[in-house]
């Protein structure tokens, strides 16, 4: 089920009647992310101020998730409502837990896209949470997913789709007496549709010979010897897509989260239950397109239809069926997008409830800042965003977050140069030793230039790195030239920001904005938020979704400890080779290791997300991440180590200081994004980037190795991540690994 933004108090109130006082019946689980973090500060400072008793537990992936569900979840008696921050939208999640009748089950996701079990199942089929007379919701249990405005705004037709499968697959559950030879031509006319609805078709050749193939086995069908003969003109997809649609089986599960979101509806001989006892039913179907179609289905006893009309019905059946799980296709192909912070989410509550204070708007904005740092743009319906530009929708969230700052705190008219910030300088101190308020100030795309020296502030930025060419000694030049056009001399911008000329730096964004276009620096100065505490410092949205960031990836040590373990590259312990259950029982304790400092860093972010003191200790963290960031890209891009596939670009992260610190996908994802900036820059200069550009596929070298998953198949793949981007591959399976992603692409 979902419930629509405006029913979020309502879902909370309902929390708060049925949570019990005494022990802990609310478990929330969270992803180890900057703004699932966020989130979960905000959700639990909630449920602390009305008394109510939860558990926390941070998961790092699917197998963490497991072992959660074991631990927490399967055997807890006290288990009324289970929280799920980032985890869970991508799978049937009631599927997935072991959820006891009566346990309510929030899902608030940023991923996308939905799997739609989680969404539109529910009493009556709309997926809508049951709201009673009392204005509370029902006492179901179940899933309840938070809606965004994505589900009501734009997924109308999959939402009809979904429900019109869902009623075919009731109407002729019961169907058994289908003449064996129209079975047959029904579904060799169902195979040659999707393989053409699969591969693009059209009406040609290809169409053709798929007609022909069919009249052929049709008239061949009592022959064993020709009909296998008649399969050779398939390829071995077709075949597999074949079998699929003569079992009415999906496709196998292919790792612990599966990715089994479409919904099959099996065959016409396929069983199942009907709650009607009547002879006959008739059935409207609604297509997408809204044209309707009153089908007659049989539901119990012999057809009272034979021939051509019976054969008829059967086609119009399979020709909509067909077209509803297209539409469904079509929304799982789609990619992985983003729609709305989920700290976004939980501060409309808090609005809903009266209880927004500026604690709550800080972490909503600093789960917002995160997203667009990790390239998390909300997903435009319009595709109206890039790499650099924010969607129409992105900037409606920021839009109400900036309203809430002003309404929260509002300027204080006072005499001096102390009361209202500047609208041309960043600003930098508090006005008082009280002062714990959220002001709108100009921030300059630059990395924590209130903690660095502006030089290498603009030197380490991802959005200069790419506009200037920074990898390069030609593009520091030009940073160079930058500077002294605008009247700032080095030594000055080596020196703390802080300490730099107080004239150069009130000057500085209006210098910026007169030099800007020059360089194509047009999204060089945006608008962001400062926090103070009061002497202790003051500090941005931006920069404290940089340094929490850093404590999820590195920790406090700033040292990955990812590489680390007993065995050597060569897969040695000591002085003999070791065992194949000594190497994976190596590996299980490494993983276990792996997941246990992820929970780790998470708890010190936790911790340090609103202690000052300790957001200025992790700041030499923050600035050796990006420093590795930029040595990593610069290396990569001026060695020519970024291979320009057909199919796609690759990098491989495989030597350097820095290799251990990319193996945590966070820190990978952001070098990602720095290279695939430099290099759309790159082809923009060209005159390649109106193409269609090609995906960037970055690898990072684990020297530890992980286990293998057990079964005969022996896998050596691992989809574990909540992020759909990530994949683990074992070394030696490196190359297989992407020659087949390489087909995949290229054949589909």
């Amino acid at each position: 089920m979902h419930i629509p933004r405006d029913h979020f108090s309502t879902a909370y109130n309902r929390l708060k009647r049925s949570a019990s006082g005494t022990v802990p019946s609310v478990l929330i689980l969270t992803s180890l992310d900057v703004d699932s973090l966020c989130a979960c500060r905000m959700l639990t400072r909630l449920l602390k101020t009305d008394y109510i008793p939860h558990k926390l537990h941070p998961v790092a992936g699917y197998q963490d998730l497991t072992k959660a569900n074991k631990e927490f979840i399967s055997n807890n008696d006290d288990l009324k409502f289970l929280i799920l921050l980032g985890v869970g939208g991508l799978v049937d999640i009631a599927e997935f837990l072991e959820l006891k009748a009566g346990v309510e089950c929030w899902v608030l996701e940023s991923r996308r896209p939905w799997n739609l079990q989680n969404i539109f199942a529910g009493p009556g089929g709309e997926g809508f949470a049951v709201v009673g007379r009392d204005g509370h919701v029902s006492d179901e249990g179940g899933v309840v997913c938070w809606d965004d405005g994505d589900i009501v705004d734009f997924l109308k037709p999959e939402q009809e789709a979904y429900r019109r499968l869902i009623e075919m697959q009731e109407e002729v559950g019961d169907i058994e007496d289908w003449n064996s030879e129209d079975e047959e031509d029904d579904e060799d006319e169902e195979f040659a549709e999707n393989r053409r609805l699969n591969n693009g078709y059209g009406d040609g050749p290809e169409d053709t010979s798929s007609s022909t193939n069919s009249r052929k086995r049709r008239s061949s069908s009592e022959d064993e010897d020709e009909d296998d003969g008649e399969e050779e003109g398939y390829s071995d997809d077709d075949r597999r897509r074949r079998k699929r649609i003569h079992s009415g089986s999906s496709t196998p599960d292919s790792s612990p989260h599966a990715y089994s979101h479409l919904l099959h509806i099996h065959g016409p001989n396929a069983t199942g239950t009907t709650g009607s006892s009547t002879t006959n039913a008739n059935t409207t179907l609604t297509t997408a397109a809204g044209n309707t179609t009153s089908l007659t289905v049989p539901t119990t006893g012999p057809s009272p239809l034979t021939g051509p009309a019976l054969r008829a019905q059967r086609k119009n059946f399979l020709q909509l069926r067909r077209k509803y799980n297209k539409l469904l296709t079509d929304y799982y192909s789609t990619g992985s997008t983003y729609g709305e912070p989920i700290s976004s989410l939980v501060y409309s509550l808090a609005s809903e409830l009266g209880r927004e204070d500026n604690d709550l708007l800080w972490l909503a904005t600093i789960g917002w800042e995160a997203q667009q740092m990790y390239g998390r743009h909300m997903h435009s319906f319009s595709g109206d965003q890039t790499l650099n530009s924010l969607s129409a929708r992105s900037l409606g969230v920021w839009g109400v977050l900036r309203d809430e700052v002003r309404r929260l705190n509002p300027p204080t008219i006072t005499s001096g140069s102390g009361g209202i910030t500047s609208n041309t300088s960043l600003f930098t101190r508090a006005t008082t030793a009280e002062d714990y308020s959220l002001r709108l100030s100009p921030e300059f795309r630059f990395m924590l230039i209130r903690h660095w020296s502006l030089y290498d502030s603009m030197l380490h930025s991802p959005y200069l790195a790419s506009k200037l060419h920074l990898w390069s000694e030609a593009g520091k030049k030009r940073l160079a030239k930058l500077l002294a056009t605008m009247g700032m001399s080095l030594q000055q911008c080596n020196q703390k920001y802080v300490y730099m000329d107080m004239d150069l730096k009130k000057g500085l964004r209006e210098k910026l904005e007169v030099y800007k276009a020059r360089y194509g620096l047009d999204e060089i100065v945006r608008e962001g938020v400062v926090r103070c505490w009061g002497w202790n410092g003051c500090l941005s949205a931006g920069d404290v979704a940089v340094i929490v960031g850093c404590l999820l990836e590195v920790g406090k040590s700033g040292k990955a400890k990812r590489g680390a373990s007993g065995l050597s590259k060569s897969g040695k312990k000591g002085p003999g080779a070791a065992s194949e259950e000594d190497l994976n029982a190596a590996a299980a304790k490494l993983e276990d290791e792996e997941v246990q400092e992820s929970i780790a860093n998470f708890q010190a972010a936790y911790d340090a997300i609103e202690d000052i003191e300790s957001l200025k200790a992790s700041l030499p963290l923050a600035m050796t991440l990006h420093r590795s960031i930029l040595s990593a890209g610069t290396a990569l891009i001026e060695k020519r180590q970024i291979k320009h596939l057909r199919a796609y670009r690759l990098a491989v992260v495989k030597e350097g200081p820095d290799v251990a610190t990319f193996t945590n996908p966070s820190a990978l994802t952001k070098l990602a994004l720095w290279l695939a900036e430099a290099i759309r820059e790159q082809e923009l200069e060209k005159g390649v980037g109106k193409k269609k550009g090609l995906p960037l596929v970055v690898a990072a070298l684990n020297e530890a190795p992980f286990q293998e998953v057990a079964g005969e198949t022996s896998a050596r793949v691992r989809i574990d991540s909540f992020e759909a981007c990530v994949v683990e591959v074992k070394k030696d399976d490196l190359g297989g690994f992407l020659e087949g992603l390489s087909m995949k692409s290229i054949v589909g």
